[in-house]
C-alpha cells in the first residue's frame, strides 16, 4: 500500500546549473575580463541578508555588475562560475549597508532561508545564492591568518586567502 504525499519538494540547493570554471580563478586579468562582460551578473549579500530587486512576480536576485556598486561599497568579491555561459559573481556589502537599503521600496532584503522556503526567487538562483553567501560569510569572519594573526589577502577570485606574513594559505 502506498500513500500519496503530494509532489516531491524542490531541492533548490541540490540542482545547481552553475559551472564553477575553477581554471579561470587563478588569473586576475581573466577574472577582470569576466567581470567586464556585459552579461556578467552578481548576487549581492550583506551579512546574513540577500538583496533582490522586487518585481511583479518573483524577486530578481541577479544584479548587473555595473549596477551593484551603486548599492554600497563592495567589501569582497567572489567569482562563482558561469551560468549559461555568463559569468556570475558574489558581492559582499557590510551588514550596516544592507540594513540601510531596507528603506528602499524597489529592493527585497531578507535571509536566504526565507527566500528558499517561500519560493521568493526562481529556483535556478538558489544554489549560486547559497554559494555566494557562504563564501562571503567566510571572508567576513576570516580576515586574519589563524597561524600568525596577520591580515590575510583574498586570492584566486575569492576562493582562497593568503597570509603575506607567514605564507600560509587558507581555504
Amino acid at each position: 500500500m502506498s500513500i500519496a504525499l503530494g509532489p516531491k519538494p524542490l531541492l533548490g540547493y541540490a540542482d545547481s546549473t552553475i559551472e564553477r570554471a575553477a581554471e579561470l580563478r587563478f588569473d586576475p586579468a581573466i577574472v577582470a575580463t569576466l567581470a567586464a562582460d556585459p552579461g556578467a551578473g552578481a548576487y549581492v549579500v550583506g551579512g546574513e541578508m540577500v538583496l533582490a530587486k522586487k518585481n511583479s512576480g518573483l524577486a530578481d536576485p541577479l544584479f548587473a555588475i555595473a549596477d551593484a556598486p551603486a548599492l554600497g561599497p563592495v567589501a569582497e568579491t567572489v567569482f562563482l562560475g558561469k551560468m549559461a555561459g555568463a559569468p556570475r559573481f558574489g558581492l559582499g556589502l557590510s551588514p550596516a549597508t544592507a540594513e540601510a537599503l531596507k528603506a528602499r521600496n524597489d529592493l527585497m532584503i531578507t535571509d536566504l532561508r526565507s527566500i528558499a522556503m517561500q519560493g521568493l526567487v526562481a529556483p535556478e538562483h538558489l544554489a549560486p545564492l547559497a554559494e555566494a553567501k557562504a563564501m562571503l560569510q567566510w571572508h567576513m569572519r576570516h580576515r586574519f591568518c589563524s597561524n600568525c594573526g596577520a591580515a590575510s589577502n583574498v586570492v584566486d577570485a575569492g576562493w582562497k586567502r593568503h597570509c603575506p606574513a607567514c605564507q600560509t594559505e587558507h581555504f
